[in-house]
């Protein structure tokens, strides 16, 4: 019998995955779980025991065998995304919100080698990375074998298996370009939804709220937001038209590409980074050019940004 924090995990295991696909895993976003855990419950042992039965029944709705379960560090560096020129500093709409009292308390558990796992989960926290880039570098490692479960819309990048929370379905896509299609909020506000690369060339477009990433100002001089997205683009079935295309308006707009990308693209290892995705696509001579331009500045302004923070 497993106790840890006074829950007893054995209890929750035993019959949930008899229907699991064996050497399954499910890649999960924990930061959302965490969240949730702590905002219901008025304990530590309540939130983990919360928190691991989540993890559990994501589990068991993907029917996989096993979980790796990625946070990010209330000090993570975030892989420099705040060091870069941007339209907008990134994440720069989070200041002073509030947060549940036993999140901090949680994280630091599950940080920290939390006993008496179920067998099969690992938990881990980052402190470079988001939490996002580990999960897309392990989609890409584990390929067709992981299913990617998240809260965070960000994670459709992922070129493998992805459910879909609101209809339970667990999507593919046949190469790595993908869908995107129109989909609505409880409120019946337009929103976007999609898998693949295609929602990665979506969100160089209408940019990320949520991140406060801008995306690209104007196109042909006209603020673009969801609905312009998804006329420009859903009509677009050619990775390297829709990145000409984009590059392009951006160039025109005297708007920094580069620095708009690397916000939102997940890296798919730890060597990779949006300028290395760009170079691998069949551009324009005058755009690699200038995306190369590019990417020597914004390594001044990280070297830059990294000296002054190691002298402080």
């Amino acid at each position: 019998m497993a106790i840890v924090l006074g829950v007893d995990l054995d209890a929750e295991v035993e019959p949930l995955f008899e229907s699991a696909t064996p050497g399954t895993v499910l890649l999960s976003d924990g930061d959302g779980a965490a969240y949730r855990a702590a905002a219901t419950a008025k304990t530590l042992p309540t939130a983990y025991r919360r928190f691991i039965q989540e993890i559990l029944a994501e589990q068991f709705m993907t029917k996989t065998a096993s979980s790796e379960v990625y946070l990010t560090s209330k000090d993570s560096l975030k892989a420099h995304r705040a060091l870069y020129p941007t339209f907008k500093p990134y994440q720069g709409n989070r200041n002073g919100k509030k947060k549940p009292a036993l999140l901090e308390p949680l994280r630091h558990y599950l940080a920290n080698d939390p006993q008496g796992l179920p067998d099969g989960m690992t938990i881990e926290m980052e402190h470079y990375w988001e939490a996002d880039d580990r999960l897309i570098m392990r989609a890409h490692a584990l390929g067709d074998a992981a299913v990617m479960r998240s809260d965070d819309k960000d994670l459709r990048l992922t070129p493998g298996p992805y459910y879909e929370n609101e209809t339970g379905v667990i999507d593919r896509i046949t190469g790595r370009f993908g869908w995107i299609s129109e989909a609505y909020t409880p409120a019946g506000s337009l929103k976007i939804k999609g898998h693949g690369l295609k929602f990665f060339w979506a969100q160089m477009l209408y940019g990320d709220a949520a991140d406060n990433v801008r995306g690209l100002d104007r196109l042909d001089g006209r603020l673009i937001g969801e609905r312009g997205t998804l006329e420009f683009l859903q009509p677009i079935e050619c990775e390297h038209e829709a990145a000409n295309r984009i590059l392009w308006a951006y160039a025109k707009h005297k708007q920094d590409a580069l620095a708009e990308a690397q916000m939102v693209w997940l890296r798919r290892s730890e060597h990779d980074c949006a300028f290395k995705y760009f170079m691998e696509l069949e551009l324009d001579k005058s755009l690699k050019d200038w995306l190369t331009n590019l990417n020597d500045y914004h390594q001044k302004v990280l070297g830059l940004a990294l000296k002054d923070t190691n002298d402080a």
